[in-house]
């Protein structure tokens, strides 16, 4: 085998034999005295015990590697809290697109009628015929819907059941596991000192408390007092069975859709999302729209 040397002296490089390995010598080309090294020797890697590794290396591996699972659950645990946390955004989101799109029906209809619709469309008995929902139809761009239904009929009549299985989209609650049932995502707070008090709805002129503070709609589960809790069907949040309390009794307190608290949209008709710590007595100034109650700053987002 050969090996290249260099002279120290010139630079010239050479193939030399191993035969000269660690003899001396003249280089061929400036004629200085060399010393070959032992080529040998100089390729040999020192030997190891076989699988041994130093005790640093061992502890500085050990460590990076926990630092690694910390790392993952971490990842894991407060990754899982964000796609969820995302998910519920989503879903608020979605749910207020809905609210401000109802809440633009309900003052549109009370543009052209003086008042908000009535919760409960009657007959002249005094029996409940139809729900609110159905007399904003047109508002929603759902004429041919509205067209559908016979109103001097009740809303459960068979010649309104094919009309009352047809829920426009924007009263179906985003998180709502029943997605092909025909159960109302939203409702009227209804009762003695709100808007839709039993003497018969108020008209925007007659609210003395600010419009972005007063609710208009607010998502919620079908009311404990409904038949089946249709959509057309004319059921209401009652405000004297409440306690004011968000994601309480479900069908009788406000929520029941999202774990974290409640959507709902004011007169003006935005859209906002309040929490579960809401305390009752904020919430009961948001219902009345003639008390002048003042609320906390950070009330509504």
């Amino acid at each position: 085998m050969s090996y290249l040397f260099t002279c120290p002296h010139c630079h010239a490089q050479t193939q030399v034999e191993d035969q000269y390995s660690g003899k001396s010598g003249e280089c061929f080309s400036c004629g200085a005295p060399i010393q070959l090294p032992d080529f040998a020797a100089s390729t040999t890697a020192p030997s190891r015990p076989a699988n041994k590794r130093p005790l640093g290396v061992l502890i500085s591996a050990g460590v990076v590697l926990t630092m690694l699972v910390c790392i993952a659950f971490a990842a894991i645990r407060f990754g899982g809290d964000s796609v969820s946390r995302l998910a519920e955004i989503r879903i608020q989101n979605s749910s207020i697109k809905n609210l401000e799109s109802i809440a633009a029906a309900l003052n549109a209809y009370a543009a052209d009628y003086g008042t908000y619709p009535p919760a409960t469309l009657r007959d002249s008995a005094g029996i409940p015929m139809h729900s609110w929902r159905v007399l904003i139809l047109p508002y929603l761009g759902e004429q041919g819907t509205y067209d559908q239904f016979d109103l001097s009929k009740p809303w459960d009549h068979e010649l309104n059941l094919q009309a009352s299985y047809s829920m426009p989209s924007v009263y179906v609650h985003p998180n709502d596991t029943n997605r092909a049932g025909t159960q109302s995502g939203y409702y009227l707070i209804t009762g003695p000192g709100t808007l839709f008090p039993p003497s018969g709805p108020l008209s925007p002129d007659k609210i003395q408390d600010d419009a972005s503070q007063t609710i208009l709609v607010i998502a919620g589960a079908p009311p404990v007092n409904r038949a089946i809790g249709g959509w057309a069907e004319p059921v209401d949040l009652d405000y004297t069975a409440m306690k004011g309390v968000i994601n309480g009794t479900v069908g009788i307190e406000p929520g029941g859709r999202m774990a974290s608290g409640v959507t709902m949209a004011t007169v003006d008709g935005r859209g906002h999302f309040l929490r579960n710590d809401l305390s009752s007595r904020t919430f009961a100034a948001l219902v009345t729209p003639n008390g002048n109650e003042p609320l906390p700053d950070d009330t509504l987002d």
